[in-house]
């Protein structure tokens, strides 16, 4: 009997750290995970209505007029704006961390428990990043082939996330949830089981 690829897609909105200084946004974030292809993620800025869309990307760091991004592989990408995925293996300690700077930066490092390791993933390969303006805010989507370190028959445990650095302020954390006294994208409570 053959055996049918597994697709999962889920959309879920991003929430910033409760009490911290930060644009007002709503911030979306849509993955697509598939047993064989690249790992898209689509992260999606929309201003509160007071803002308009050119004020968006005046008010955030990053390259918001640049369609396609190639970029290469950089360490501290999370200093500014940044999107984020963790991808762990299903009931063990291993995950991986995912940085992607709107420049078309990036890195993957491989943990093997708890912010242990954190070493650059030695068989990633460059994700595709693409920008683009949409209505009144912007979005960047990710593409990613896991196949270099990822098992392909196990859907993994996943977090999505964001640091946004605002051109004249703070850094702002935003994730699925922030089960913690302070913003940690690494933990494990945050993860979503697919």
């Amino acid at each position: 009997m053959a055996r049918h690829s597994t697709l999962v897609c889920q959309v879920c909105r991003l929430r910033p750290f409760p009490g911290a200084t930060g644009p007002s946004l709503f911030i979306s974030a849509e993955l697509i995970w598939r047993e064989q292809g690249p790992f898209i993620l689509s992260y999606g800025l929309l201003p509160d209505p007071s803002f308009d869309r050119r004020s968006l990307s005046d008010q955030l760091s990053g390259p918001w007029d640049q369609p396609r991004n190639v970029g290469s592989r950089r360490d501290q990408l999370w200093q500014h704006t940044c999107f984020e995925a963790f991808l762990a293996l299903p009931g063990q300690q291993v995950y991986w961390e995912l940085n992607v700077s709107p420049s078309g930066d990036w890195n993957l490092y491989r943990f093997s428990g708890y912010r242990q390791g954190g070493e650059p993933e030695p068989n990633a390969v460059a994700p595709s990043v693409s920008l683009q303006r949409v209505a009144r805010g912007l979005r960047c989507t990710i593409e990613l082939d896991p196949s270099g370190f990822w098992p392909s028959s196990l859907v993994p445990e996943i977090a999505l996330t964001t640091v946004l650095e605002q051109r004249d302020g703070p850094l702002s954390y935003w994730a699925l949830s922030h089960p913690g006294e302070q913003a940690d994208f690494h933990d494990r409570r945050s993860f979503l089981t697919l």
